[in-house]
């Protein structure tokens, strides 16, 4: 497998460590497999699913990305992306609806 496919994630092709309920995925950040630079690409083949992404990491910025060419060799101008708190930038297609989901941690009294 070449770098351009470890590191493109196209969701259809991720049923290891997904869930999926209809057409909404969950998939846990620390399962996605970063290229060398800490970048992401998750890309959408026109059925826009719904993709939870589950962390306990902060979101740090968002926006629409100029032109870059990953490590793995994507170009992800306008894509949108999230930088979280340890640096992981994560690039998908605007079409793609997305969200993030931080576990809730249970404390016990006593």
């Amino acid at each position: 497998m070449n770098q351009t496919e470890t590191n493109d994630q196209n969701i259809e092709a991720l049923d290891a460590g997904a869930s999926a309920t209809g057409d909404q995925f969950s998939l846990n950040l620390a399962d996605l497999l970063p290229d060398a630079n800490g970048e992401i690409v998750i890309l959408n083949e026109g059925d826009d699913p719904c993709l939870n992404i589950v962390t306990d990491l902060r979101l740090l910025e968002s926006g629409i990305a100029d032109a870059h060419v990953t490590d793995g060799g994507i170009e992800v101008k306008g894509l949108q992306y999230w930088v979280f708190e340890d640096g992981t930038k994560l690039y998908y297609s605007p079409g793609l609806s997305i969200s993030v989901d931080q576990p809730i941690e249970h404390h016990t009294l006593g």
